[in-house]
C-alpha cells in the first residue's frame, strides 16, 4: 500500500510545520513488516511517541514553498480479530475516555431510547452502532469534523464525524470510548482516510465499532492512531506561515499480497 498526500499552495508560503500520524502501531491484529514515511522537499523527520502511544513524525520546512509531498508506504499483515485491539501500548487511564461531549444531550437521549433495557455492554455497543448507521448517512470527506450536535441534527456526516457521534453516545452510556483514525484497504467508500470508535469492555479490552459502514473493523481497516477525539489522532495536521490557501490531493494504491495481507507498492 502506498499513500501519497500532495499539499499545494495558492502562493509561496514562508514556512510549514507538520505533525504526521501515518505509521501503524503493531497489535494482535496487525503485523508491520516494513514501513516508510518521507516528505519532499526533504526535511528532517523527528519520530516520537505521543501521550497515547501513537507513532508521530514532525517536520518543519523553510520557505518559500509551493508544494509539499508526503509519502507513507510499506508492507503489513492484517487479521480479522472482530475489532479487538489487544496488544497496544496503553498509556492513559480509562477515566480519560469517559470525558463527555458538549451539546450531546440529544445523542444521549437517542442512545438511551435505542438501547432500552439492554444490560449486556457488548450487545449495547452493537445496538448503538447499528442505530447510528441507520440514522446517519455516510458522506465521505477528509475535512475536520463538525460538532457532534450539528452532525446528529443534519443526519449525515463523514466517517470522522460519525465516529465522533458514536464516541459521544458511548460515553453518554458511561462506557469508555475513543476516536480512531486509519485507512480502508479495500478502497471502498470514496476516501483514503477513515475513522471509527473503540469502546472498552472488561475482560475483553478495546473493541472497534464502525458506524459509518455498520460493522466492526475487519482486516481491511488499517489502524493508524487513537485519541480522545479527532485532533489527538488526526493523520496530518499542518500550520503554514502566510496567507496562502492549501489544496490537498491524496492517492492511495493498494495491492493484496495474499489473503489478510496488504502490500504497499513501492
Amino acid at each position: 500500500m502506498s499513500l501519497q498526500i500532495e499539499a499545494s499552495y495558492s502562493e509561496p508560503t514562508r514556512s510549514a510545520n507538520q505533525v504526521l500520524r501515518l505509521t501503524p502501531r503493531p497489535f494482535d491484529g496487525l503485523h508491520v513488516l516494513d514501513w516508510f514515511v518521507g516528505v519532499e522537499p526533504v526535511a528532517t523527520l523527528r519520530r516520537s511517541e505521543d501521550g497515547f502511544g501513537n507513532i508521530v513524525h514532525s517536520c518543519s520546512h523553510a520557505g518559500p514553498l509551493e508544494k509539499i509531498v508526503i509519502t507513507a508506504e510499506g508492507l503489513v499483515e492484517t487479521q480479522d480479530v472482530a475489532g479487538v485491539a489487544r496488544g497496544l501500548n496503553e498509556k492513559q487511564p480509562l477515566d480519560l475516555f469517559l470525558r463527555p461531549h458538549e451539546d450531546a444531550e440529544e445523542i444521549a437521549a437517542f442512545a438511551a431510547k435505542e438501547l432500552g433495557g439492554e444490560k449486556d455492554r457488548l450487545s449495547r455497543l452493537h445496538l448503538l452502532m447499528a442505530a447510528l448507521h441507520e440514522k446517519l448517512n455516510h458522506a465521505p470527506s477528509d475535512a475536520a469534523p463538525r460538532p457532534v450536535a450539528d452532525v446528529f441534527a443534519d443526519g449525515e456526516g463523514s466517517a470522522r464525524e460519525i465516529a465522533q457521534v458514536l464516541v459521544a453516545a458511548m460515553r453518554a452510556q458511561d462506557i469508555p470510548a475513543r476516536f480512531v483514525s486509519g485507512l480502508l484497504l479495500d478502497g471502498a467508500e470514496g476516501a483514503a482516510f477513515h475513522a471509527w470508535a473503540e469502546a472498552y469492555i472488561d475482560d475483553i479490552g478495546w473493541i472497534g465499532f464502525d458506524a459509518a459502514l455498520g460493522f466492526c473493523p475487519r482486516d481491511t481497516h488499517l489502524r493508524l492512531a487513537h485519541g480522545v477525539g479527532f485532533f489527538g489522532a488526526a493523520p496530518r495536521r499542518a500550520a503554514i506561515s502566510g496567507y496562502a490557501e492549501e489544496k490537498v490531493e491524496k492517492r492511495l494504491t493498494i495491492s493484496a499480497a495474499r489473503q489478510a495481507s496488504w502490500q504497499i507498492q513501492q
